[in-house]
């Protein structure tokens, strides 16, 4: 299923070039977590945010199946049609947190063409899971912690992995990628400790005492981060 997702639109009076940033928010989470670092970037450059399925204002969709990283990427494919509307050739940089950042590298792996972003950061993300078991014990946590969550349990399972794609992929993300990590985010210090192996290329800020929500803590590290990537873009 795809049907339109809701989005927030922030546009500067004088961007400073024709990158656009697309704003993706993880599990239980919805576009308002960005306020802040949006409001920063937004001085300079087109800022989307976007609610993911069943959170937010965007559609609930009711099949389990829906959830699933494919029919979830080509309702993103609509958003990032109509961000290049008027300008076809508009650079799109991918920001996403947590699984929002992991939907962006599979985006980026699965789409050439009009689709393809330009750029990614990655906010407190992981590449996934190899280890069937390990795949297995991270969505049996979604599944147990979902009746606490402010969406539905089936929209919950958007956070599930089937496979283990994007790490077996990811020596193929040669796009201008940027890594923002907390300190204090323990779950996830060791996955960005894989990515800045695996991808040599990208840039990484670990920032002291932040947490999983790094970007409400210290939004300007994000939006310093947006920065770069679009630097990166400017001078390929």
């Amino acid at each position: 299923m795809t049907a339109t997702l809701h989005t927030a639109t922030h546009s500067p009076s004088q961007p400073a070039d024709d990158t656009a940033v697309l704003w993706v928010h993880g599990v239980d989470s919805d576009l308002q977590l960005w306020d802040s670092a949006v409001g920063l970037v937004a001085e300079q450059r087109h800022c989307v945010a976007v609610d993911l399925p069943g959170h937010g204002q965007s559609p609930v969709w009711e099949h389990p199946d829906d959830y699933q990283r494919e029919p979830v990427l080509a309702a993103i494919d609509e958003v990032i049609k109509d961000m290049r509307s008027t300008q076809p050739t508009r650079p799109v940089i991918w920001v996403g947190h947590s699984l929002g950042g992991y939907l962006g590298m599979a985006h980026a792996l699965t789409r050439t063409g009009d689709h393809a972003i330009d750029g990614l950061v990655l906010v407190a993300t992981g590449p996934g899971f190899r280890d069937p078991d390990a795949m297995a014990d991270w969505n049996d946590r979604v599944a147990a912690n979902a009746p606490s969550y402010s969406v539905s349990e089936t929209a919950a399972t958007i956070a599930f992995h089937h496979d283990s794609m994007v790490m077996d992929r990811l020596s193929e993300l040669t796009l201008p990628l940027a890594l923002v990590i907390g300190s204090d985010d323990r779950a996830f210090l060791g996955a960005n400790d894989y990515l800045e192996r695996k991808l040599p290329h990208a840039t990484r800020t670990t920032v002291d005492g932040a947490r999983h929500f790094v970007m409400r803590s210290h939004p300007e590290s994000v939006a310093d981060a947006v920065r770069a990537v679009a630097t990166a873009i400017t001078n390929a």
